[in-house]
């Protein structure tokens, strides 16, 4: 299963109409659960519907970064040891806020926590 807390975008009911679970959690906030078949459909919507200045995350099998920057540029990383520096810098830029790490990032995300982490 894939977990990706969801904000930064329009039209969420695009992915309740295609067997996304999608929970409100907050005005413009959702938590969304998919599986592993619904990834390519997943990181499609995210690439057409995500805001400038926003990223999406989704957490499974690999923990999956998608950034659009400001210019409407998009980077994609799958993290691993030698990206998570630049992930979190760009983590960091987006939401003018110093995290400590995207593991504790993600560990704070309470979505995360309940579902994926099970805490």
């Amino acid at each position: 299963m894939n977990y990706s807390y969801v904000m930064g975008v329009n039209d969420i009911d695009e992915l309740k109409n295609n067997g996304f679970d999608v929970q409100k959690l907050y005005e413009d906030e959702y938590g969304v659960s998919f599986t592993d078949d619904k990834i390519n459909y997943f990181e499609e919507y995210i690439l057409k519907h995500l805001k400038p200045g926003f990223w999406n995350e989704y957490l499974g099998k690999n923990i999956v970064f998608i950034f659009r920057f400001e210019d409407g540029s998009i980077k994609k990383y799958i993290l691993n040891e030698s990206n998570h520096d630049e992930i979190l810098g760009h983590c960091r830029k987006f939401a003018n806020c110093e995290f400590e790490s995207i593991n504790k990032m993600l560990k704070d995300t309470e979505f995360y926590a309940k579902n994926f982490y099970k805490i």
